[in-house]
């Protein structure tokens, strides 16, 4: 007989449109629900993150009484997470058990039971978190068959759970089968039980099945094979007309009369196809071919021992853009617990509450989900953690208008500079740049883009889906011409970094990143200085040197100046040459990283022949004689003014990438790069000075024009 221990993951992310949090609620949470309940003989365990029974509540709260009457009933276990589904590893000890006790109360509040189990955001696992878990009174977890097989077990030795445990606490560990959850529900009902019957070796066999819920009908062509073709329904009922062959039982019922296979401890792991994309873009082809070829030798299953991917962790060297923001994360939670006794309880819970926020895991990786690569789900983790800035900044600022740290907040062995004041936080790299340029007011990283890179999947776009279960196999092209687009930045992303070009550079080829030369600019230790005579503002300022293509040394002084009340950066590149004749063309970026690179209401103008001219965000030009130019968005009502005086030029590109989702390979709008250029010639001893001014106007307010 095979006990089949049925367990289903919903969630959506933090910042997801309130539109597809409703589309996979009728396309796979309340059908789901609806042919459960037509079928008594099966019984299941749910998890739900907190964000989609926040949801749930607000707008549909008559599911969540339904799923409370299957509680009562016996029919559903409710198993517990972490609240804003963070991948738990990441997290400082305090933030984990935070966020788990957070949602166990959430349950028993909605469900009336208390949850012994638990769902592990994405199976992400690494052993540090058992004593985490334990401590909030968690019994089970349920984790993905690879983990085990990575210690030398095979399907046959699954048939129960493990006990594992760390620092004297101790949980068990209920592996999932992975080729039972990779035919469900991509297989026909009948190819599904007779994989079912061939494990049935023993009087009684325990298998788990978990998976998302949205696999049940959100995910492409599900909804028509699941429900409109009856494939839940029918599977059920075959399983409910074998009773002595078959019972769906809640993972919860694994513990009462299931076996413990005794003690475990499984190394830091993730499911299958998790760790094969944390795999840096340029081995993760070799390591398919690997597979492939031990998969062709008969030595695949074997080869799973040995033979895997990366562990989650490399998501945060892979992506320095998910290493910021996780890194914030970190600094404010830790933050948080120094000056927590000095706020009031209500700004200190709303700002814990904020940085959970802001863990929340999608936004953090890339695979078959966009993940990283969608920008209105890093703006909404920049909203969470820039309020949560903002809930603590009456103490750390103690009135002060700025603060001034020099710290390694990033962790990339380089001491970076942390300016914060009521309306801004930057952060300057130790080369002279930023990488967070914080809005409080309007909530928005400015520099808040990703930066173009080679993606394994990028030779597949032209050559279509591969076919197969995997979702990632049966992906396609979302437009024409994708590969066109497929342009790799040579450098990371930043705000305010520049270039020294040979002379004549074209736009296009800057714009494509072609291999043209460019001079590097080094500077030193930042200095920052409050502004004279009263003004509310601060000096930085980065001594450095550079040696252009044709060998002209130059000393360059870079020098920010923030004025606070209204709201103006200027940024003053001052060159001397002090060695040789130099000849270049200099080019200085500025990052307005909007939403809706094609929305009507975000837009780009600029005054051209005495008439001002507009063009969506997503565009890109080469503006000759033109110093002056605007970006606006109005859903944001904020106002970006640049102006570049004696600039020979403006260019704007929108920074776009090319990515997979669940629907497909597609363009993704990250951002818009504005580029001030001038053409500099000097002679040994001469001077060059290049100033870009940009002013924010934010709430909407109406401008008086240029």
């Amino acid at each position: 007989m095979i006990r089949l221990l049925w367990t289903l993951h919903n969630h959506q992310p933090v910042g997801n449109f309130d539109f597809i949090f409703a589309r996979a609620y009728d396309r796979a949470y309340r059908p789901f629900l609806d042919v459960l309940k037509e079928h008594p003989g099966i019984r299941v365990s749910l998890h739900f993150s907190g964000i989609l029974l926040d949801w749930l509540e607000q707008h549909r709260p008559e599911y969540l009484r339904d799923v409370r009457a299957l509680c009562e009933a016996g029919r559903v276990e409710i198993l517990a997470g972490a609240y804003y589904e963070p991948i738990l590893p990441m997290l400082r000890d305090a933030d984990r058990e935070g966020q788990i006790a957070k949602l166990a109360r959430r349950v028993e509040e909605l469900f009336g039971t208390a949850p012994r189990g638990m769902w592990l955001a994405e199976r992400v696992w690494e052993p540090s978190l058992v004593a985490s878990i334990a401590r909030c009174g968690i019994e089970y977890v349920v984790l993905d068959g690879s983990h085990f097989k990575m210690m030398g077990k095979t399907d046959a030795d699954l048939d129960g759970y493990f006990e594992t445990e760390d620092q004297g606490y101790r949980l068990k560990l209920f592996p999932i089968h992975d080729g039972v959850r990779d035919t469900i529900p991509f297989r026909t009902v009948e190819d599904a039980i007779a994989n079912l019957r061939q494990l049935d070796t023993a009087p009684q066999v325990q298998v788990v099945f978990g998976d998302d819920g949205e696999k049940f009908g959100d995910w492409p062509q599900t909804f028509e094979t699941v429900y409109t073709q009856g494939w839940l329904n029918r599977f059920f009922s075959a399983l409910e007309a074998e009773p002595e062959s078959f019972s769906v039982l809640p993972v919860c019922e694994g513990l009462r009369s299931g076996k413990n296979l005794g003690l475990i401890y499984l190394p830091p792991a993730s499911y299958e196809e998790m760790m094969a994309w944390a795999q840096n873009a340029g081995d993760l082809p070799k390591f398919r071919e690997l597979q492939q070829f031990l998969k062709a030798s008969g030595k695949g299953a074997e080869a799973a021992l040995f033979v895997h991917g990366v562990f989650w962790r490399n998501f945060l060297a892979k992506y320095p853009e998910s290493n910021r923001m996780h890194k914030q994360g970190l600094r404010l939670s830790r933050l948080l617990d120094d000056i927590q006794a000095s706020l009031p309880a209500k700004a200190a819970e709303a700002a814990r509450d904020h940085v959970w926020q802001s863990q929340c895991n999608c936004a953090y990786w890339h695979g078959v989900f966009g993940g990283l690569y969608l920008p209105h789900l890093r703006f909404a983790l920049y909203r969470q953690l820039i309020a949560a800035q903002k809930q603590m900044d009456p103490v750390l600022l103690k009135g002060a208008p700025y603060t001034w740290e020099e710290t390694d907040w990033n962790f990339d062995g380089r001491l970076e500079h942390l300016l914060n004041t009521n309306r801004f936080l930057l952060s300057f790299t130790a080369g002279g740049a930023v990488d967070q340029f914080w809005l409080k007011r309007t909530g928005i990283n400015l520099c808040d883009t990703l930066t173009r890179r080679p993606e394994a999947y990028h030779g597949s776009i032209v050559s279509g889906p591969k076919g197969g279960d995997k979702l990632e196999n049966q992906l396609s092209s979302k437009e024409e011409g994708l590969q066109d687009f497929l342009i790799y930045d040579r450098r990371t992303r930043e705000d305010f970094s520049e270039w020294l070009l040979p002379s004549g550079t074209s736009f296009e080829d800057y714009r494509r990143q072609k291999k043209f030369p460019a001079s590097e600019l080094n500077f030193g230790k930042a200095i920052c200085t409050s502004l004279p005579d009263g003004v509310e503002g601060v000096e930085i300022r980065f001594d450095g040197q550079a040696r252009t293509a044709e060998g002209a040394l130059l000393k360059v002084e870079k020098i920010y100046s923030l004025l606070f009340t209204e709201n103006i950066l200027q940024v003053v590149w001052n060159f001397e040459c002090q060695q040789g004749r130099a000849d270049f063309r200099f080019v200085a970026e500025s990052l307005f990283c909007l939403l809706a690179g094609n929305a009507p209401d975000r837009y780009v103008f600029w005054a051209e022949g005495g008439e001002e001219r507009r063009d969506i965000l997503a565009s890109h030009g080469e503006m000759p004689g033109v110093n002056r130019l605007g970006l606006k968005d109005e859903w944001l009502r904020l106002r970006c003014n640049l102006e570049a005086k004696g600039a020979f030029a403006l260019w704007r590109d929108a920074i776009e990438t090319v990515s997979q989702s669940e629907e497909g390979y597609e363009r993704v709008y990250q951002g818009t790069v504005v580029a001030t250029v001038w053409n500099v010639h000097l002679s040994e001893g001469m001077e060059y000075q290049a100033r870009v001014r940009i002013e924010l106007e934010e709430e909407n307010k109406e401008s008086t024009g240029w």
